[in-house]
């Protein structure tokens, strides 16, 4: 079972998010293993947290935990769960290991307000139908490169549509002449906190205000039907992102640390 205190509001909300798509959580004390069985190639799905107050300086046994735990993995992630940066450098020893160490940020809000319209020829409106998934899978390639992994989107793209499924999710997307070229969704929990997820916009229609639009539109949906009191969004705190959603009125709400190392990445093995 899940741990009844994870500090992290990044964390806590993906757990909310990952158990909706099928994912399973095990409580091991001082640590919590995370496994997403239908997409094992999710990092990020499959990864061990480690309590606030484990020893994280002990870098072999947190190795050797998540070899235990992921057999058959090629990768290593490993969160921390903590709601600030503080003691960031106990984690040196694992970084020292091989993995590379991201400190993203958590954002909070209310309610969003778009400081701009988009172009009036832009159509904002939830995803519906297999060619509407299409479209959006389309413009993930668009964005991520995800031609590169195309077994991985395919499995995350079955998530997001489990997650609909639930009732506790939606996705929505900015359509333009028959293309879409913004969108994102949005995950309900039942305690009122809402987590957005994958938010995208293609990179020929950036600066334009569908970022924004979609996102209050989603922002809109989660209030009304899905009882969200609260919007959390996560993003690189030296990323373009971060900005727009300040000026949508997301404030800061602490910090995700996260270890990892992966296959596409040059170098010796973690150990």
């Amino acid at each position: 079972m899940a741990p009844v205190r994870v500090r992290s509001l990044a964390f806590r909300t993906d757990l909310m998010v990952l158990r909706l798509a099928g994912g399973e959580l095990e409580d091991a004390e001082d640590h919590l293993v995370v496994r997403a069985p239908l997409n094992p190639g999710f990092y990020w799905g499959n990864f061990i947290l480690l309590a606030g107050a484990a020893p994280v300086e002990d870098a072999s046994r947190w190795l050797q935990t998540f070899r235990r735990a992921f057999p058959g993995a090629r990768h290593v992630a490993i969160g921390w769960d903590r709601s600030s940066e503080r003691g960031a450098s106990r984690l040196g020893p694992l970084v020292a290991a091989g993995l590379q160490l991201t400190r993203d940020r958590a954002l909070l809000t209310e309610r969003i307000s778009s400081p701009r319209r988009p172009p009036a020829a832009i159509e904002v409106r939830r995803l519906a139908g297999e060619d509407d998934w299409g479209k959006f899978q389309e413009l993930t390639v668009a964005c991520w490169s995800a031609e590169a992994a195309p077994k991985y989107q395919a499995a995350r793209q079955a998530d997001y549509r489990r997650m609909e499924a639930t009732g506790r999710a939606a996705f929505f997307g900015a359509f333009w002449q028959e293309g879409l070229v913004s969108g994102c969704g949005i995950v309900s929990g039942r305690g009122g906190t809402a987590r957005f997820q994958h938010v995208q916009t293609h990179p020929g229609h950036r600066r334009q205000g569908l970022a924004s639009a979609v996102l209050v539109t989603a922002s809109r949906h989660a209030v009304t039907h899905l009882g969200a009191r609260r919007l959390v969004i996560v993003a690189d705190p030296g990323g373009p992102a971060i900005r727009l959603y300040r000026e949508l009125g997301f404030r800061p709400a602490g910090s995700q640390l996260q270890l990892t190392y992966t296959p596409e990445v040059a170098g010796a093995t973690p150990g």
